[in-house]
């Protein structure tokens, strides 16, 4: 769950803490579980941006994107806790923008994502390119480190019982 800080939220997974730039890689990590391609994180911290990181991703068709994005939120809302200031694109489907604050997910279908060319504008951040093997240990451990949830409503039968 998520704590807020005088500078910034505390997120957990459990009794783990999630840094910042696993939170980046997390994004990406769930996208490729949709079958998103082409997962990139951009470091923007020393680059007077908005932002401290970009995680761009690929989708082939609008569905897609969709999808993609949706999972990416439905899990930092309900696992982490985490709510975007906001959400752009859903109306198209081209490009759909996550805004966290600190991170801006774009899902992207390809010729959209070739127009804008992100990776270009923002040339000068520390590119983060993690392997699918390292992303998805990632997303199993985080995963593992949630709390377990019950069945709905057998703590019910359980204290009837009683």
């Amino acid at each position: 769950m998520a704590k807020k800080t005088d500078e910034q939220q505390i997120i957990r997974a459990g009794d783990r803490i999630i840094e910042r730039e696993e939170l980046v890689k997390l994004a990406l990590a769930i996208g490729l579980e949709k079958k998103a391609t082409r997962p990139l994180a951009i470091d923007l911290r020393n680059q007077g941006a908005f932002t401290e990181y970009f995680a761009i991703l690929s989708a082939t068709n609008g569905r897609q994107v969709a999808a993609v994005a949706e999972d990416i939120r439905l899990f930092f809302r309900d696992e982490l806790g985490l709510m975007p200031v906001a959400v752009d694109g859903r109306e198209q489907r081209t490009w759909i923008l996550l805004d966290y604050g600190f991170l801006f997910v774009h899902v992207f279908q390809e010729p959209t994502r070739e127009l804008y060319s992100l990776e270009k504008l923002w040339s000068k951040g520390r590119y983060m390119t993690p392997d699918e093997k390292e992303l998805s240990e990632l997303l199993a451990e985080i995963k593992a480190a949630l709390p377990k949830r019950s069945a709905a409503g057998s703590e019910d039968l359980d204290s009837a019982s009683l």
